[in-house]
């Protein structure tokens, strides 16, 4: 199998908004196509009850993935469909005034550093127990409640936070913040996949989800910095704000329409569930890819969050910690919007390697705490993950069917938040005992690890097929 990322289509049309979605003359979200089901070879996989379809390669609805391919000649290119609920949606829940200040925040109300890591661990604990129930609810019933679920709890655990003055308040607030995250992580991407299916445009998902997450990390940057000017006058105010913005997203979610799409057969969640699982184990090209991509994550997410308190130590006040993490933001904007373009050349693997080894170098920089060559290799690191992001969705989602798309999305995040869970609290202890060099360049060694296994598995599946 070509192993050749997707390229862009070329007509892409440019919209504002987090999603980029398509012209005036789309189809309404309201009354889209019916989809026409799975174009793959289906091989049947029985792991006792119940039997699923397993798929050999990515999930066709009327397009081609793996290679990519725009319309022929006697095949006019279908406008995306419209996503403007949608987009709306994803732009107020996109707004995170807190993202730059909350550890700050809990140092501020007398948490030491360890402390901060298990508030961070309870935030995981939240998918570790959520993220499988929730893709499944979502599958199920339908993915505007589980985004709904979402911008409602962020709401009440940004509440909660404000009146956080020990650990034990803490614990709970960044719970609930992890289930939000739990809620909305399979059904977003879930949602637009489906919708773009169900108007015959999945092949154009990398170019429209990276331009869905430039805007929204152009309007993550924007509050990123905007939070943190309101917290040095007074650190309720972003929070109070945040909060609000969570409400309105409850409403805005509550509006949407489900993209027709295959449903499962059943309505049991923790069949559901089974059947997911199944199809992660049963695919192991996908499977590794999705636990890789779980390590990945973490690794960076790891990299971003510590980056806050190591500016700090370096001399930077609060407002410029939020300007360089909000900042930062609009160069991951840069390198979504150009992900499917920049990775229609070259394959896939090789970009994961050359990304993973970026990130690797970020982790090194910032370890050395030498604040020059710390912030000119951070800025390059986000742009290249901003380009992962999109480019790992598409190849997720084109091979899984629609019926478990958001719970098969959900295992990624379930095995993000396993490993968020002991990791973070481990990097806050090697940095309060060993120093910033040695917690990051754990970080580095685990992100290589898990590079060389990956690479090891793909190559050994080009072989099988070869």
């Amino acid at each position: 199998m070509d192993d050749q990322v997707t390229p862009p289509a070329r007509d892409q049309v440019p919209v504002t908004g987090p999603v980029r979605t398509g012209t005036p003359s789309a189809p309404s979200a309201d009354a889209l196509p019916p989809t026409t089901g799975h174009a793959a070879r289906p091989a049947i996989a029985s792991l006792g009850e119940p039997t699923i379809l397993v798929f050999d390669g990515p999930a066709q609805h009327g397009t081609s993935t793996e290679t990519g391919t725009e319309p022929g000649p006697d095949q006019p290119a279908i406008p995306l469909p419209d996503l403007r609920r949608f987009v709306a949606y994803r732009l107020v829940s996109t707004v995170n005034l807190t993202g730059g200040i909350w550890i700050l925040f809990l140092l501020d109300r007398g948490l030491s550093l360890a402390q901060v890591g298990l508030a961070e661990a309870a935030f995981h604990l939240a998918p570790v127990l959520l993220e499988l129930p929730s893709g499944s609810l979502a599958d199920t019933f339908g993915r505007k409640w589980s985004l709904a679920i979402s911008s409602l709890l962020s709401a009440l655990s940004l509440f909660l936070m404000l009146a956080v003055q020990d650990i034990w308040l803490a614990l709970p607030a960044m719970f609930l913040a992890g289930a939000s995250m739990t809620f909305a992580s399979g059904a977003q991407d879930a949602f637009l996949y489906d919708a773009m299916a169900a108007g015959g445009t999945s092949d154009r998902f990398t170019s429209t989800v990276g331009r869905l997450l430039s805007a929204s990390y152009i309007v993550l940057g924007l509050s990123t910095w905007a939070g943190a000017s309101l917290a040095g006058l007074d650190f309720a105010v972003p929070f109070l704000l945040a909060a609000g913005f969570g409400l309105v997203g409850t409403v805005l979610a509550l509006t949407l329409r489900e993209p027709t799409r295959d449903l499962p057969a059943h309505r049991h969640i923790g069949r559901t569930i089974v059947e997911a699982v199944a199809i992660a184990r049963c695919h192991p090209r996908t499977g590794s890819l999705i636990l890789f991509a779980a390590v990945y994550w973490t690794a960076i997410a790891l990299v971003e969050l510590y980056a806050q308190a190591i500016l700090s130590d370096l001399g930077l006040s609060i407002s410029a910690v939020g300007l360089v993490i909000g900042g930062s933001y609009g160069l991951v904007a840069a390198g979504a919007w150009l992900a499917g373009r920049a990775t229609a050349r070259g394959t896939f693997r090789t970009w994961m390697v050359g990304l993973s080894l970026m990130a690797t170098l970020a982790a090194l920089a910032l370890g050395s705490e030498a604040v020059a060559f710390a912030l000119s290799v951070y800025v390059v690191f986000q742009f290249s993950t901003g380009i992962t992001e999109p480019m790992l969705a598409n190849r997720v989602n084109e091979r899984i069917p629609s019926a478990q798309r958001a719970t098969v999305l959900s295992i990624q995040g379930f095995l993000y938040s396993v490993t968020m869970i002991w990791a973070f609290p481990l990097i806050g202890f090697l940095a309060e005992r060993g120093g910033w060099p040695l917690a990051y360049g754990t970080i580095a060694a685990a992100l290589l690890i898990a590079l060389g296994w990956w690479v090891v598995i793909d190559r050994r599946h080009d072989l099988a097929v070869s």
